[in-house]
């Protein structure tokens, strides 16, 4: 029989707060403190303190000595300046070293998260929508034979997420980019690489920097 793997208290409270933080139930800058958190969710104080260290690592929230903590936010400069050239750096790499091994399962897995994107359209759930979007580049990402592409991604991970959870849902236009997803999707078909390369710099650019001035509303 097979063993059942046990999670922590620590890890699942990391998973609910992480999930309250990305769908926006927990707002930027919302003060969190260790007591509150221990009688909601009926844990220890050491639980919290090392639960809100996982998310400090991962960039969700930020601790201040004397101040406390509060849940992190995400500027337009930030997103413009860091993490939107290193997205796509990364993801032309990506494309650049692993296109040549994309095979039918990886176009089954595009179609897959297109789908579950359409849905998450159908029921109005941005969250659902978000989580699609990261699968998708995740999956340009994981077919690059260079393990430091994915350690890179991983590192900026939580904060793509911050920024697609603080501006995705604002703007109105999922619809648009269901559909830029699927020319992404029809362009790597091709096998063009550099046709490839240059779409991905493209989606990545224009899906979001039109829309970075939401971000304004958290400071």
């Amino acid at each position: 029989m097979a063993k059942l793997e046990r999670i922590s208290m620590k890890d699942r409270l990391a998973a609910e707060l992480r999930r309250k933080v990305l769908s926006g139930a927990l707002p930027p800058h919302f003060r969190l403190t260790e007591q509150d958190l221990a009688d909601e969710y009926g844990v220890s104080r050491a639980v919290v303190r090392e639960t809100m260290l996982v998310l400090e690592l991962q960039g969700l929230i930020v601790s201040t000595p004397y101040k406390g903590s509060e849940v992190a936010s995400i500027s337009r400069t930030e997103v413009s300046e860091l993490l939107l050239p290193i997205r796509i750096h990364i993801e032309q790499y990506a494309l650049k070293e692993g296109m040549p091994l994309f095979d039918a399962d990886t176009f089954e897995s595009f179609e897959r998260v297109l789908v579950a994107m359409e849905q998450a359209i159908h029921h109005e759930d941005i969250e659902a929508f978000n989580e699609a979007d990261m699968q998708f580049h995740a999956i340009i990402v994981d077919a690059c034979p260079i393990d430091s592409a994915r350690g890179i991604w991983d590192s900026i991970h939580p904060r793509i997420r911050m920024h697609f959870a603080l501006q995705t849902g604002r703007t109105g236009a999922l619809a648009e980019f269901l559909d830029d997803h699927r020319r992404l999707v029809d362009v790597f078909r091709t096998g063009d690489v550099p046709a490839s390369v240059a779409a991905i710099e493209s989606h990545i650019t224009e899906t979001n920097t039109p829309h970075l001035r939401l971000l304004d509303e958290n400071h």
